[in-house]
C-alpha cells in the first residue's frame, strides 16, 4: 500500500491537457524488530496517464539487498474518475513473499480478488480467493487511482472534510497478529479515508493515513503521514509500526 502511493509523480495539469509518460526514482528504507533487521530499495516508477483516451497505466519496480517490490496498476475513467481496471502487487522481505491480484469488472458489477502471503516470522500462509459485489453508487479506487483522483480534484471531499472511498482487502480480525493464521479468508470493501492538513513542519499539504485496515503490523495510534507537494504529488511518506518496524519512502 505505501509503496504504491510512490507511484504518482505526474503533474495534475499536464495530465489533464495531454498524454504524459513519465519514469521516476524512489527510495524506500525500511527497519524491522528495532532495526535488527534494515533494508533499503531503490526503484523506478513508470507511468503513462492519458486524459484524453481515459485511461491509465503505472509501474512501480524496486529491488535491494534481500528486499524487492512490483507493482502494476491500469484503470480508465468511469463517471468523471479515475477507476481502477486490474492490479497486481509483489513484495519480497528476506525471501519472504507477498503477492496479491485484482480484477474490477464493471459490467458485472463484482471485483475478484486473489492474494497469498507468507508471514515473516514464522512464514504461515494466508491465502484468499474471492468475488465480491460492488456496491451500487459507491466509488471503488486502488492506491493508484485514489490518489491520481485527488490529485486532478476527482475525489470529492465529505462535508466534514475528509476524503473517502473503497478499497478491497483481506478481511482479518481486529487483533491479528503478525503471525496469526485463519483456516480461510475471504475479502472485504473497507473505506480508505484521508484528511488533508498542512504538514507541521514545511506547510506542505499532507494526511495521515490509517494503516490498521491493511496490515496486522500497523498502530491505530501510529498512522502513516504522507507529505504532498505544492501540485499534489506525494514527497515523502513515513510510518511506524509494532516491535520496531519503520518505512520511509521519499521520492524524487
Amino acid at each position: 500500500m505505501t509503496l504504491a502511493v510512490a507511484g504518482l509523480l505526474v503533474s495534475p495539469t499536464r495530465a489533464v491537457a495531454e498524454p504524459a509518460t513519465h519514469k521516476a526514482a524512489f527510495a524506500a528504507e525500511v527497519g524491522i524488530l528495532y532495526q535488527m533487521l534494515t533494508f533499503r530499495l531503490d526503484g523506478e516508477v513508470r507511468e503513462s496517464v492519458d486524459r484524453a483516451a481515459g485511461r491509465y497505466e503505472v509501474r512501480i519496480d524496486g529491488r535491494g539487498d534481500g528486499i524487492a517490490n512490483r507493482i502494476q496498476s491500469s484503470g480508465v475513467v468511469r463517471d468523471g474518475r479515475w477507476a481502477p481496471v486490474r492490479s497486481e502487487a509483489w513484495f519480497q522481505v528476506r525471501g519472504r513473499e507477498s503477492r496479491s491480484r485484482v480484477a474490477y469488472d464493471y459490467q458485472r458489477g463484482v471485483v475478484e480478488y486473489h492474494a497469498r502471503a507468507e508471514t515473516f516470522l514464522m512464514r504461515r500462509l494466508r491465502v484468499v480467493d474471492d468475488v465480491l459485489t460492488m456496491p451500487a453508487g459507491e466509488a471503488i479506487d486502488d492506491a493508484i487511482s485514489a490518489l491520481l483522483n485527488f490529485r486532478e480534484g476527482s475525489w470529492t471531499p465529505r462535508p466534514d472534510g475528509r476524503l473517502q472511498t473503497l478499497i478491497v482487502r483481506r478481511r482479518r480480525a481486529d487483533n491479528e497478529g503478525p503471525d496469526d493464521v485463519a483456516h480461510a479468508y475471504r475479502a472485504e470493501l473497507v473505506p480508505l479515508e484521508l484528511r488533508i492538513e498542512p504538514d507541521p513542519e514545511t506547510r506542505k499539504p499532507a494526511a495521515l493515513l490509517d494503516l490498521t485496515r491493511f496490515s496486522s503490523w500497523a498502530r491505530e495510534n501510529r498512522p502513516a503521514r504522507i507529505v504532498f507537494g505544492d501540485d499534489r504529488r506525494p514527497t515523502l511518506i513515513t510510518g511506524s509500526m509494532i516491535l520496531g518496524t519503520s518505512l520511509t519512502i521519499r521520492l524524487a
